[in-house]
C-alpha cells in the first residue's frame, strides 16, 4: 500500500536537511447504524437517527421521497459526533413517505432509507343531528368519520346495538356512515349512539329521534 509516512532528506558535504510527510487514504462515508422505519400516531414526534463514519468533512442531506428537507419550526436537523438526526416535532398525514439520509465526502456518497407511516385514531368529523320526523316517513342519520383503515362503525338505539333489517338500513362508504330507519313510528323514538373505531382508538357520539 502507498499509505504511510514519507521522509525526504537532502545532504551535501556541509550538512543535511530532512522533512517528514504522510499519505492517508480518505475513507468514504458508511453507516454504522442506518435509519429505521417508524409508525406513529398523528400529532406525535418522529425521530430518525443514523450513525456515520468516514473521512471528514462529511455532509449530510435528508430527503422525503424526492424532495430535500429543510429545517423549519417543525423540523430539526443535526449532525454531531457522527450522529445524524432528523426530528419532526408533530407529524401529520402529509409526513408519511420514504425518507433518505445521504452522507457525502470527497471520497464518495452513501445512502440509507426508511419509511414513516403516520396513523390516525378513529375520529368523528361530523356528528348526526337530532331529528324530529313525521310518522311513516324515513329518518336518516349520517355521520362523517376519519382515521386509518380499517374502520368499524356501529349504531345503537337506547344502548342496544342495531343490525341491518327491513326496518333499518346501514351503510358505510367513503368514511360516511348512514343509518336509515324506514316508516318511522313512535317505537323508533329514542336515543341513538354511534361508534367508530380502529386499532388506534375509538370515538362515539349521541343523537336523538323524536
Amino acid at each position: 500500500s502507498d499509505v504511510g509516512e514519507y521522509r525526504c532528506e537532502v545532504k551535501n558535504d556541509v550538512g543535511s536537511c530532512s522533512c517528514i510527510t504522510g499519505i492517508r487514504l480518505k475513507e468514504p462515508p458508511s453507516f454504522v447504524k442506518k435509519i429505521e422505519n417508524i409508525t406513529t400516531l398523528s400529532g406525535s414526534a418522529a425521530i430518525f437517527n443514523s450513525q456515520i463514519e468516514g473521512s471528514a468533512p462529511i455532509f449530510v442531506t435528508w430527503m422525503k421521497d424526492k424532495d430535500e428537507i429543510r429545517e423549519d419550526d417543525h423540523i430539526k436537523i443535526s449532525f454531531e459526533n457522527g450522529i445524524s438526526t432528523l426530528q419532526i416535532v408533530s407529524v401529520g398525514a402529509n409526513h408519511s413517505g420514504k425518507y433518505t439520509c445521504q452522507a457525502m465526502n470527497d471520497a464518495g456518497t452513501e445512502k440509507c432509507f426508511a419509511t414513516l407511516l403516520v396513523t390516525e385514531s378513529a375520529q368523528i368529523i361530523e356528528e348526526p343531528q337530532p331529528l324530529n320526523v313525521t310518522s311513516g316517513t324515513t329518518a336518516i342519520l349520517e355521520c362523517i368519520v376519519s382515521g386509518t383503515p380499517e374502520l368499524t362503525v356501529r349504531w345503537f338505539k337506547n344502548k342496544a346495538e342495531l343490525t341491518s333489517s327491513r326496518k333499518c338500513k346501514m351503510t358505510f362508504v367513503n368514511k360516511v356512515a348512514i343509518l336509515k330507519i324506514l316508516s318511522v313510528n313512535k317505537e323508533d323514538s329514542g336515543e341513538y349512539d354511534f361508534e367508530v373505531q380502529n386499532v388506534f382508538g375509538r370515538s362515539n357520539c349521541t343523537t336523538s329521534l323524536t
